[in-house]
């Protein structure tokens, strides 16, 4: 009888742990994808600051349609 309660106790726990271990996988999965993206976003962002370096370090090759007119 009182084996019987061990082994429901031991069961109980391991289904508890494989429940949250399949829900600790699913959290990286999930960060992976969003690191993923960040990563996109970051490439993305520096091309930008790039070119908008270039376009502020020679301010005289910039056409005359994409200077920035200052407000008056």
């Amino acid at each position: 009888m009182v084996q019987a309660i061990v082994g429901g106790v031991f069961g109980l726990l391991l289904s508890i742990i494989a429940y949250f271990l399949k829900l600790l996988i699913q959290d990286f999965r999930q960060m992976s994808k969003e690191l993923g993206k960040m990563k996109e976003v970051m490439v993305r962002l520096q091309s930008e600051q790039a070119l908008i370096k270039a376009l502020l370090q020679i301010p005289d090759k910039v056409p005359k349609s994409r200077k920035i007119q200052p407000y008056a």
